[in-house]
Formats: structure tokens, C-alpha cells, sequence
């Protein structure tokens, strides 16, 4: 087979796909196995909000990934070098306002949804017009996901689309559909270690090819070694552009929008272990992502640069000839492994990893709001878990269909792999993000204000893809005077637009919007803690976990609810009612086994034992054998 530079022997198209088999199905057996772990509608979308701050932390390696990323980001490493890890860096400054806003107002008040917490701090109609928007993102992302991992199997492989495609959706599909939220976490801690490990080989391999590090510093171009380049020369890949599109409104859809990421925080135990998930996503796994999709654009460079001054191939390595950038990572990861299909094998099932953990993500993402938003409040509002549980199967495999048939339209798009998501990707989000802002953390911001900021604001958006030259006030000082197709900015005008117009409507009907917003705004979190306590009163007393505790069963005791010693209350610092998390002492389980209960004391009970029913310890899938931690949450 010849494509894309590769010249493989059938004998090694073989093993490729072997190595790439071999994978999807050990995942999807893998993610299938946790089915077992969904008792009820909450624990398929949410895990019960049971786990460790480090299991979703981890996940979110996999799921920040995606099969483009490593496409895309060596792409770019390749034509602009390390300015490539900028959509990576640039969170940091949203986190505070994550930290210590966004994330207690949806957890206290057990926001599902982000079309929920519209309706809730608005009204109906913000909640479907958001809705709207938020599908159009996430089945965005899907379809865009598919595309580039078909791309790529048909160039090493000569499978067309027609057939890769849906063959890798429907695995996709499959584990997620039976698994939930639970399966998602799960894989994607597998993935993510998978593609770290598969990433620095490729590094490695080729370091090792240029003959060390400081062969490969000495022929990158000064250039490619600086972290902001074409500052406003190029607006196709523009630094200043960069950070105001993708880091103002991609970083903060990623952060306040994206339902699949605030669905991985809100698997999690407590505010503050997801405070922990979240400054270790922004300290540690950002930026090291960044490393690993973008280095072997950067190294590519340096082998075509070095093959220049040596006048042909390096010695023991084919010659490496990037004519199509987009091919960039597949090309120098085949020449700097010498052609062993074991090992490039791996490498490709890596991109495999990005893809599904991406897209399971997605899937079970756009399944909640199909469930949340549309099923649950306007065709069944009351039914059984049981049947909300298989309607959310039915919800996955119908967004996996939807995202399947996406990649017919990406297939229409002629540009880079850059443009083709921005030029998307900033047209869907800026008046949302913005709204999502104004809603989260100004009080007065009202409902009439919400829709018409919405609805406006996307719809003069959308406009500059016909006329983008309104957007030249906004984009002149930063890319001179050939605009060029606007991509990044396009985002900032959307989101000066949106705020204006938020702003002016808010202003305009002041006194008109009587709704009780408590517990959705920064300023009454106070009284959102004493909601998610069910009206008792935060109790914010520094305690100590209660360790090494046997259960006893009492059927006597109501479901959800615990009985502790007074020593054991005591070392918790905990109060008659306070919401205690119970799990097995077995760290390494993440909080697999573990529940979220309301604790009393009992005077009968030993210091090492806690009472519950029958039905809390299967609700926690507690282990008879195994030792208990206690904590108290709130």
C-alpha cells in the first residue's frame, strides 16, 4: 500500500490493524463491564457523584484529546512550531472563576444540565434556545472527531469512510450506550495512560532519529522555537486572534458549556475535590497535552530541515517529504519508528484512544440533555429509573447515528484541519459562553435580557460567515489590514455584540424579572449550600476522616441515612444530619464503592462500626469484607 507517503507491505498493513483491533475491542469490553455500576438514571449520566477528585482528573487526559488533536496540533507544530500549544496554556485565568464560581453554584444546586440551570436561573425559553446551541457544539465535536480518524484510516489503510466510520461508531456506541458515565471514566483512564505512553514514543523515536535533543534544538528554525509567532501578520494562524477566539471563548465553552467535562465534575465527591480535579487539569494535564499532540509537528520540522543540509534521507531512515501537513504526525511517527508495524500499530490505535474518549464523552454528554432537556420534562416527565435508563440508551445510540452522518458534511469542507474547526467552532459559541458569564456572576441579569442576548447575538454571528467585514473594528488593530477570513475574531465580536446586547436589554426592563435566582449566582451560594443540604445549615467545622469502619446492617434505619458512634461523629466534626460520604477505604477504587448519606449518632453503636440498611449499602455497591471511610461533605 502507498499513501501519504507511507509505503507499507501487506504483511504490515496487517499487523497495524491487528494491534488497532486488538484495542477497540479489549475497550469496549473493558467500558461495557461497568453496565453493572447503573442502578438508577443518575449513576448512568453522573456515577452517582461518587468518585475521587484524581479517577476524573485523570479521564479528562483522554477526554481533552481527541482523535484531531493529534492531527491538528502537529499540523500546526509543523508550520508555526510551539506556538501550536497556545489553545492549550490558556485556561488558567478562567480557573478562579471556575473554582470558586461556576462549579459550587452547579453543584449545590444539583444543576444536571446546562439548559437546566437556563431554566431555572431564567426561564423555558432560555433553556431550549440554549439547548439548540449546546447540540449544535457537542454534535459539532462528534461529527468533527469521526471525520479526522476516517481521514486518517483511509489514507493508511485504503478503508473509505463509508465503512471505517460507522464500524468505529458503532463500538463507540456500544459501551457507552450500556456502560454510561461510569464505562466513559473508566476507558478513558485507560486511554489516557495509553495515549502518554504512545505519545512519547513517537517523541522518542523521533528525538533518537535526529540524534539526540540538541540535534533537534540546533534544526528547528528560531521560529518554531518561539511560543507567540505571527503576532498579527497571518490571520489564518494569528497569535492575538488565538487568544481572543480560542482562549476567551473556546476556553470558557470548554470550562462553563461544554456538558461533558461539567459532567466529569459532577461525578465527583464534594466541591472541593473537584476544585483539586480542576487545578490539576489546568497545572498539570494542559500543558502536557500540549506537548504530546504538537512535538511531532515540531520534530518533523527539524527532520526536514536536517534532511536539507545533509542533501538526502538520514542515515537508516527513509526520506521524509511532508507534501500535505495534515498527514504531518502519520508521516514522521511511520519514519521514526523504522517502519516496525508492532510499535506504529500502538501509535495508531492511540489515535483510536483520542477518538473514543473524546466521543464517549459526547455521546453520554448529548444523552443526558436529550434525556434532561427534551424526554424527561416534555414527553415522560414522571417514570421510573428504570425507564429513564433505557430511554438514555436509546439517547446514546441515536446521537452516535446523528454524529455518524455529520462526517457527509465535513467531507464538503476544503481547508485546513485549523480552519475547518474554528471557522465552527467560534460561529456556535460566543453568544452562549457570554451569556452563560453575564447569568452566572451579574444577579440583575435578567430573562428578557438572556433571550434576546442569545438569539441576537447568534444570529449577527452567524451573519459575518456572509459578511465578515463587520468585523473589521473589532480585528484591525490586531491583523492589519488584510483581515483575511476573520476566524478567530469572529468569536470576540460575537461576544461584544452578545454582552452590549445583554448589558442594554438588562437595563431597559430593570425591576421586570421577579424570578428567585438563589443558589444560581456567585453571590448566594451561601443559600445554595443550605438547599443541597435539603434547609439544614452548612456546617463548615474542619474534621477528620472516621477510618477503618464495619458496616452493620439495621433495617431499622431510613435509606440514605447512617448511624455513627459520638466518637466517630466527633472526629468528623459532623452534626446530626450533615451529608457524609461513605466509601470503601480502598483508595485505588476512586470512590467506585461509596455513597452519599445523611450521618445521626447512636450511643449503642462501637467506635469502628457504622449502621445502615440493607438497601444504602447496595445503593453504595458496597463489598461485605471491606473496611469503611466516612467524611463529611457538607
Amino acid at each position: 500500500m502507498e499513501s501519504m507517503g507511507l509505503e507499507l507491505e501487506s504483511g504490515s498493513v496487517m499487523a497495524i490493524a491487528i494491534v488497532a483491533i486488538l484495542y477497540v475491542a479489549v475497550i469496549t469490553a473493558f467500558g461495557g463491564y461497568f453496565a453493572r455500576f447503573n442502578s438508577n438514571i443518575n449513576d448512568f449520566f453522573y456515577s452517582g457523584n461518587r468518585f475521587s477528585w484524581w479517577l476524573p482528573a485523570a479521564s479528562m487526559v483522554a477526554t481533552g484529546i481527541g482523535s484531531y488533536s493529534y492531527l491538528k496540533y502537529s499540523e500546526q507544530g509543523y508550520n508555526t512550531g510551539m506556538s501550536s500549544t497556545m489553545t492549550y496554556l490558556n485556561d488558567w485565568f478562567l480557573a478562579p472563576f471556575f473554582f470558586f464560581g461556576w462549579l459550587p453554584i452547579i453543584y449545590f444546586a444539583r444543576i444536571k444540565s446546562v439548559p437546566e440551570y437556563f431554566e431555572r436561573r431564567f426561564n423555558s425559553a432560555a433553556r431550549y434556545i440554549s439547548l439548540t446551541i449546546i447540540l449544535a457544539y457537542m454534535f459539532f465535536y462528534i461529527g468533527y472527531n469521526l471525520y479526522t480518524i476516517g481521514i486518517a484510516m483511509e489514507g493508511m489503510f485504503k478503508v473509505p469512510q463509508l465503512y471505517s466510520v460507522p464500524i468505529l461508531a458503532a463500538f463507540l456506541g456500544a459501551y457507552v450506550t450500556f456502560g454510561g458515565q461510569t464505562a466513559v471514566i473508566f476507558t478513558d483512564l485507560f486511554q489516557g495512560i495509553m495515549l502518554y505512553i504512545a505519545g512519547g514514543i513517537a517523541i522518542f523515536a523521533g528525538i533518537y532519529a535526529l540524534g539526540g535533543f540538541d540535534e533537534w534544538w540546533s534544526f528547528l528554525p528560531v521560529s518554531h522555537r518561539l511560543p507567540f509567532v505571527h503576532l498579527n501578520a497571518d490571520p489564518k494562524f494569528s497569535s492575538a486572534g488565538l487568544f481572543w477566539g480560542e482562549a476567551l471563548a473556546g476556553s470558557i465553552a470548554f470550562t462553563f458549556m461544554n456538558q461533558g467535562f461539567l459532567m466529569r465534575y459532577l461525578t465527583i465527591k464534594s466541591v472541593n475535590e473537584g476544585r483539586k480535579a480542576a487545578f490539576f487539569n489546568v497545572m498539570v494535564t494542559l500543558p502536557v497535552s500540549a506537548i504530546i499532540v504538537g512535538a511531532i509537528g515540531w520534530i518533523g520540522k527539524s527532520l526536514v530541515m536536517k534532511q536539507a543540509v545533509v542533501g538526502g534521507a538520514l542515515a537508516g531512515y527513509d526520506f521524509v517529504q511532508i507534501e500535505n501537513t495534515f498527514h504531518t504526525f502519520i508521516i514522521v511517527c511511520w519514519a521514526t519508528v523504522k517502519q516496525n508495524p508492532w510499535i506504529f500499530g500502538f501509535v495508531v490505535a492511540a489515535l483510536m484512544a483520542a477518538l473514543m474518549s473524546t466521543i464517549d464523552t459526547l455521546i453520554n454528554a448529548c444523552a443526558a440533555i436529550g434525556i434532561y432537556d427534551l424526554y424527561k420534562p416534555l414527553v415522560k416527565p414522571e417514570a421510573t429509573d428504570e425507564h429513564y435508563l433505557k430511554a438514555a440508551r436509546w439517547a446514546s445510540i441515536i446521537t452516535t447515528v446523528i454524529g455518524t452522518l455529520l462526517v457527509i458534511w465535513f467531507n464538503t469542507q476544503k481547508d485546513s484541519l485549523m480552519n475547518i474547526h474554528y471557522k465552527g467552532i467560534m460561529t456556535i459559541i460566543p453568544a452562549i459562553v457570554t451569556t452563560i458569564f453575564m447569568g452566572a456572576f451579574w444577579k440583575r441579569f435578567n430573562s428578557y435580557a438572556a433571550c434576546t442576548s442569545m438569539v441576537v447575538g447568534s444570529l449577527v454571528t452567524i451573519s459575518t460567515v456572509w459578511y465578515p467585514y463587520v468585523i473589521a473594528p473589532v480585528s484591525w488593530f490586531f491583523s492589519g489590514p488584510e483581515v483575511g477570513e476573520f476566524i478567530y475574531f469572529r468569536a470576540l465580536f460575537g461576544m461584544l455584540v452578545t454582552a452590549v446586547i445583554g448589558f442594554f436589554v438588562t437595563m431597559v426592563t430593570s425591576g421586570e424579572n421577579d424570578k428567585d435566582v438563589t443558589g444560581l449566582t456567585i453571590g448566594t451560594l451561601d443559600e445554595a449550600m443550605i438547599s443541597y443540604k435539603d434547609g439544614g445549615v452548612p456546617n463548615h467545622a474542619l474534621g477528620q476522616k472516621a477510618k477503618n469502619l464495619v458496616a452493620t446492617i439495621d433495617e431499622n434505619i431510613p435509606t440514605h441515612w447512617i448511624q455513627l458512634s459520638p466518637q466517630a461523629m466527633e472526629t468528623l466534626a459532623a452534626n446530626d444530619g450533615d451529608v457524609i460520604y461513605i466509601s470503601d477505604s480502598r483508595w485505588w477504587l476512586g470512590g467506585l464503592r461509596s455513597h452519599h448519606v445523611k450521618a445521626t449518632s447512636n450511643s449503642k453503636l462501637a467506635n469502628s462500626e457504622v449502621a445502615m440498611s440493607t438497601k444504602t449499602f447496595e445503593e453504595a455497591y458496597m463489598l461485605s469484607g471491606y473496611s469503611l471511610i466516612a467524611e463529611k461533605i457538607i
